[in-house]
């Protein structure tokens, strides 16, 4: 029984992590307005780095957060949505649906993926401090509260 709980636990901590090496190798990816854009593009800034489904509940849930919070933030943090696996027309639909998003939505790939080490659920959120390192990584739905305390966090160790 010892065993159980223990193995419990560490499964539930691996879910979020926190890191303060881990560098982000630079990247392009396709937006849905297929433009090319680069991660390099945002240093400097918080970046926000989730990689979601239109058919996964706990990902669309997050995306109002991330529309309020990259509304407040909108000169130090950069919210990126990776799109995994989904036809543009089905992403595009259901932006329509919501209203709309104000942050970048692309499209990820396996390549992608890779250079953060894979990705073992939806939602993931990789929270990438402006010196490119990921400061915290979240599998799974998480609040407004707990994004806005990373970004703060995150612009804190900057300054």
């Amino acid at each position: 029984m010892f065993k159980f709980i223990f193995l419990f636990i560490l499964i539930i901590l691996g879910c979020e992590k926190s890191f303060s090496s881990d560098k982000v190798s630079n990247f392009q990816f396709k937006t849905i307005d297929n433009k090319i854009l680069d991660l390099s593009q945002f240093y400097g800034k918080v970046v926000i780095v989730d990689f979601w489904a239109t058919w996964c509940p706990p990902c669309t849930k997050e995306i109002p957060h991330f529309i309020e919070l990259q509304e407040k933030y909108k000169n130090e943090v950069q919210f990126i949505g990776l799109n995994v696996g989904e036809k543009e027309s089905d992403i595009r639909e259901f932006i329509k649906s919501i209203g709309g998003i104000n942050y970048i939505v692309g499209y990820s790939n396996e390549r992608i993926e890779k250079l953060f080490g894979g990705i073992s659920g939806l939602p993931t959120t990789f929270i990438i401090g402006k010196d490119g390192k990921v400061k915290a990584k979240a599998i799974g739905y998480r609040s407004k509260e707990w994004f806005e305390n990373q970004i703060i966090s995150a612009l804190r160790e900057s300054q």
